[in-house]
């Protein structure tokens, strides 16, 4: 099950990430349902129920190798940005 509180701090100390391809983007803020995203096309989310339906795969043996599978096994909702999470977070 993915922490939702370690997600909270980690980007409370360091908004920073980078998606697989190494584009930089920042973490606005985390709610309790969301991550909310500084883009270039503006203010975007990621769930917190599609990153935990990604974690729980994970966690029965299935990899998600980069964010063309996590679009296919998880959800069409800013797979790229999603996959740095979950690789910011240790999960993949």
């Amino acid at each position: 099950m993915l922490k939702w509180k370690e997600v909270k701090d980690r980007y409370a100390q360091n908004p920073w990430s980078r998606t697989k391809t190494g584009r930089g983007f920042r973490v606005n803020r985390v709610t309790d349902g969301a991550i909310f995203l500084d883009l270039p096309s503006g203010k975007q989310s990621i769930s917190r129920v599609l990153l935990e339906k990604a974690v729980e795969i994970i966690s029965k043996g299935r990899p998600i190798e980069g964010p063309a599978e996590y679009k296919r096994l998880v959800g069409d909702e800013r797979p790229a940005y999603a996959w740095a999470i979950r690789r910011d977070m240790g999960y993949v």
